[in-house]
């Protein structure tokens, strides 16, 4: 190999690893940032309708939470029950409800929530509900969880139903690809720097 040919195979190797070396930089940071992101605080990685509990009030019902993390009380104005078929305002009603642990006599914050757009519904519409109120559960366990009216009369009768917030749970779970596709990004970006500032050092070094 002469001279010139020496340089052309060290010009086009450079300009291959300056390709290659951000590229390979990009997909291994990405897949660490997927692997290692488990989404937002509190996110507890389950997005279905059957996760949550039913509850119908005034009333009480225990309930076991399996983990820390962010929960949601939707009202079910339009839900079925052990066959019994609830059809009630859209507008949640005036509830005084408690979350009180069965092993303690700690609370769970309930925190009204009303997000007319965080919302849910089954394809025939036979289950529809709204968020109402937000729970942060520090401690997991068994809690009973109990809502009356303030007036205590026991009609009408509704559907509460207690589980993932499914907003918090659907941002939590977009967040993880957009976190890797981000970081992704600044690694390319940052190694493309300075490969191009390697690629530069390498002509003019040529020239001389």
């Amino acid at each position: 190999m002469n001279s010139r040919e020496s340089r052309l195979f060290r010009r086009y190797s450079s300009v291959l690893a300056a390709f290659l070396l951000p590229l390979f930089g990009c997909l291994i940071s990405a897949a660490i940032i997927y692997s290692q992101f488990q989404g937002f605080p509190g996110s507890l990685g389950r997005m279905s309708i059957d996760n949550l509990t039913q509850v119908v009030v005034p009333g009480s019902q225990e309930i076991y939470f399996s983990k820390k993390g962010v929960y949601a009380v939707y009202y079910e104005y339009r839900s079925v029950v052990n066959g019994v078929n609830y059809l009630t305002s859209k507008t949640p009603p005036a509830l005084e409800c408690e979350l009180r642990s069965m092993t303690s006599s700690e609370t769970a914050s309930l925190a009204p929530d009303y997000v007319e757009s965080n919302a849910y519904s089954e394809k025939d519409n036979e289950r529809v509900g709204v968020l109402m109120m937000s729970i942060s559960m520090d401690t997991p366990g068994t809690y009973e969880f109990a809502c009356r009216y303030p007036d205590g009369s026991q009609v009408p009768k509704v559907v509460l139903a207690v589980g993932p917030n499914f907003m918090w749970e659907f941002f939590s779970s977009a967040a993880r690809p957009l976190a890797a596709l981000l970081g992704g990004l600044v690694v390319f970006g940052g190694l493309s720097a300075i490969a191009v500032i390697i690629l530069l050092s390498a002509y003019f070094l040529d020239r001389k």
